[in-house]
């Protein structure tokens, strides 16, 4: 099961932090930090979920080495379709991805994918430059926290819902 305690814990604390930060440019860091403090615990959060699976799934060891070391260690991102469906349709097939995906809330389907879609253009903007001034804008921290909830919701939807399919 993914956690939720330690990324929330993260998230509220740099929102605090923001929130009591004097300077623009102290707010801009925090912000920053929220964001990619969240798309690290999606990654890795994705990646758990397709190695249990690989793990509850696959009889033999050295295919569940290789989920591990050839399809879960070399993806780098958290797209929905681009990298966690790819890595989940190579355990369980693209059969299986259908039955999972018309099982899914379609709400927290939506909210995940749209949420996904906005972190990693921030992500992608943030990771690939240094705060130059203070005329940027980085979503505060609160923002981020909701949008760890979209992202939540629908990756523990599609845990559970993972776990009812028969391969």
């Amino acid at each position: 099961m993914i956690a939720r305690s330690y990324i929330e814990s993260n998230l509220k604390q740099l929102d605090k932090l923001y929130l009591n930060a004097i300077t623009l440019k102290s707010k801009l860091y925090y912000s920053k930090l929220a964001m990619l403090e969240l798309c690290g615990w999606i990654e890795e959060s994705m990646d758990d979920i397709v190695q249990k699976c690989a793990n509850r799934s696959l009889k033999s060891q050295a295919n569940k080495n290789y989920i591990a070391t050839q399809i879960i260690k070399p993806t780098y991102g958290f797209e929905y379709k681009k990298h966690f469906m790819k890595m989940l349709t190579y355990v369980v097939g693209l059969i299986n991805i259908e039955k999972l995906e018309d099982k899914l809330d379609p709400l927290k389907k939506a909210r995940l994918e749209s949420a996904l879609g906005t972190l990693k253009s921030a992500r992608n903007r943030e990771a690939h430059t240094h705060l130059k001034g203070v005329t940027r804008q980085v979503d505060a921290p609160s923002i981020t926290i909701n949008l760890f909830n979209h992202v939540f919701d629908g990756l523990k939807d599609i845990e559970l819902h993972l776990k009812e399919l028969s391969y």
